[in-house]
């Protein structure tokens, strides 16, 4: 599968583009994790994972779950998009699942990368904990 990876302090988070619809400039300035706005609903990576610190120069519209509400991730610089097999994906271990809870599994980039970690997100778990109606 195709992720679209945003550079998160010394890890890459995996954001599976088959969820996404396109990715656009963000300059949106937001004080907690859920927002919404007209007919969109803004989710902070950053806040979602406790890092306030953490610029979102982007966001990630994502394919539209509820038509009534676009939902945008906003996101961490996105680096590059990559192919991952589910092979190489590993579950997270369940001691992490509260910190990761948003994550579906885990795993490590080449050397070209330099051996960085990868945390794919669960972005229905993300979605439907946040856009309930």
């Amino acid at each position: 599968m195709k992720y679209f990876l945003s550079v998160f302090d010394s890890v890459y988070l995996g954001i599976p583009s088959e969820c996404t619809e396109r990715v656009i400039s963000v300059s949106r300035k937001q004080s907690s994790v859920y927002e919404t706005e007209k007919q969109e609903a803004y989710i902070s990576l950053p806040l979602l994972f406790k890092r306030a610190d953490v610029s979102s120069p982007h966001g990630i519209v994502l394919k539209a779950a509820n038509e009534e509400i676009k939902t945008i991730l906003l996101a961490p610089p996105l680096d590059i998009d990559t192919e991952i097999s589910d092979e190489d994906i590993h579950d997270i271990p369940k001691a992490f699942s509260g910190i990761l809870r948003y994550c579906k599994g885990a795993c490590f980039i080449g050397k070209a990368h330099g051996e960085r970690l990868i945390l794919t997100l669960d972005i229905e778990k993300i979605t439907k904990d946040f856009t309930r109606a």
